[in-house]
């Protein structure tokens, strides 16, 4: 991780070559006033100054000398740069509850009676420990300068600020008092993947060495027949036990190791509300497992953002490709009435006989659209089902109860227009992990299919 550091103060500094239309709050100048009891003591001593002039007792003087005493012992107003606040975090990239240190560090030009900061979480981040939320500082800043310590955990994947510091610093005897909002920097939040297994392959795998086991004869560790002795083989694939048996010399064949190549594919239209956000939520995790399961094993892997502007990413292999998945993925909240044009993909992006995992609530018809596009071009498809929610009835409605079973119907017949096309339909429901829903579709290793089908031979 990478340390994000923010200097936030009220030093006015020169003028940018661009600047923005609206300077933040947190860059302005921090401007000192009056604190409570100072307004209280310039309050009192005015009463009984005014009461002394209109009543014309020159002995209520007295009650306004302690308060103008006070007053006088109030060094001079701080001059508006003579507070800043340096905030750090300890990385500007992170996994679902992963811990994140923000630290605030406070310097003042001269010293301050009380510093208090504190930080205002965004609803996404938990406080390792709510009471240190509110952390107070006495005889801060000069040349020792107050530095606060959060420890955050994000629950939510995105792009978002933790949070807003704020310091409320008091100087002159407490007379005067300042406040300084800050805004942290955004952070990446990537998703955490679950463990699953990268079983589901393609029919047709391609000619690049992997993990995968191929129906081609090659340099594999998957046992794939017994063929008769030609020069050239290797001793060490000799099976002893056939060669005596038929009195010539026979090898083990082995199947070919291949590679695959995966494209995830996120539907993300949908109206904006929870409904919308839990199933891009789910489609996210579940790419999320998808992607680092398939490049645990060497295959390479790719992303399609169906959300208005179309988005791609190509299949790559390696680590940087999960987080360059993962930055889009984060992105991946878009509102838009664009019609996806899946034709404009390139080749690049879905190269021929890439296995493509699509994760859609099946709502939108901009999204079936693209569907059924992908599938007349060729490409083999998996639905994975991200709706989990049904439309709420209303109470005491005598068509509630229809209009629910013909909204079930207008799915199952959405679910069957793809099964005709050969796009087998998955349901995710609740409390079942990804590598459950996918396991009907995961074809048993070619050395269990071949060894049935010698048995059945022999009977």
């Amino acid at each position: 991780m990478t340390l994000a550091r923010t200097s936030v103060g009220s030093t006015p500094g020169p003028p940018a070559a661009d600047p923005p239309e609206e300077a933040p709050a947190a860059a302005r100048p921090v401007r000192w006033r009056p604190s409570a009891r100072t307004r209280n003591l310039a309050t009192a001593a005015l009463l009984a100054l005014a009461a002394a002039i209109v009543t014309g007792h020159a002995a209520l003087v007295l009650l306004a000398a302690p308060a103008l005493a006070a007053l006088a012992l109030i060094p001079r107003r701080p001059r508006a740069g003579e507070l800043t606040a340096d905030l750090a975090v300890s990385g500007s990239r992170c996994f679902e509850g992963e811990e994140v240190t923000i630290t605030a560090t406070v310097r003042a030009a001269g010293p301050l009676d009380e510093v208090t900061v504190s930080l205002d979480a965004a609803p996404q981040v938990a406080l390792a420990d709510p009471g240190q939320q509110t952390q107070t500082f006495l005889r801060g800043g000069g040349s020792g300068s107050p530095c606060a310590r959060w420890v955050v955990r994000p629950d939510r994947w995105g792009r978002y600020s933790p949070g807003t510091v704020r310091v409320s610093a008091r100087t002159g005897f407490g007379g005067f008092e300042a406040l300084l909002p800050v805004a942290l920097d955004p952070v990446e939040v990537f998703p955490r993947p679950d463990k699953m297994r990268s079983r589901l392959v393609p029919a047709e795998l391609l000619r690049r060495i992997g993990e995968h086991t191929g129906r081609a004869v090659g340099e594999g560790v998957e046992f794939a027949g017994i063929r008769p002795y030609v020069p050239g083989d290797q001793l060490r694939d000799v099976n002893r036990a056939v060669s005596q048996r038929r009195g010539q010399l026979h090898v083990n064949q082995r199947a070919a190791a291949r590679a695959a190549d995966l494209v995830v594919m996120i539907d993300a239209f949908g109206d904006p509300g929870p409904v919308s956000e839990r199933a891009v939520d789910l489609a996210v995790h579940g790419a999320a497992a998808l992607v680092t399961a398939y490049l645990r094993v060497s295959d390479r892997t790719g992303l399609v953002v169906l959300g208005g502007m179309l988005r791609w990413l190509g299949p790559a292999s390696g680590g940087r490709q999960f987080y360059r998945i993962a930055e889009m993925m984060i992105a991946a909240r878009y509102d838009s009435f664009v019609v996806p044009d899946v034709g404009r993909i390139p080749r690049t992006a879905l190269p021929p006989g890439t296995l493509v995992v699509v994760f859609s609530p099946l709502l939108d018809p901009r999204g079936l659209g693209a569907l059924t596009d992908l599938r007349q071009r060729g490409f083999p498809l998996i639905v994975v089902d991200t709706l989990r929610d049904e439309p709420p009835g209303r109470t005491g409605s005598p068509n509630a109860q229809l209009a629910l079973r013909l909204w079930r119907l207008d799915r199952a017949a959405t679910r069957s227009a793809l099964r005709t096309l050969g796009v087998p339909v998955l349901a995710w429901p609740g409390g079942t992990e990804l590598d459950g829903v996918l396991a009907p579709l995961r074809q048993p290793p070619p050395r269990q299919v071949r060894a049935t089908s010698a048995l059945a031979a022999r009977r």
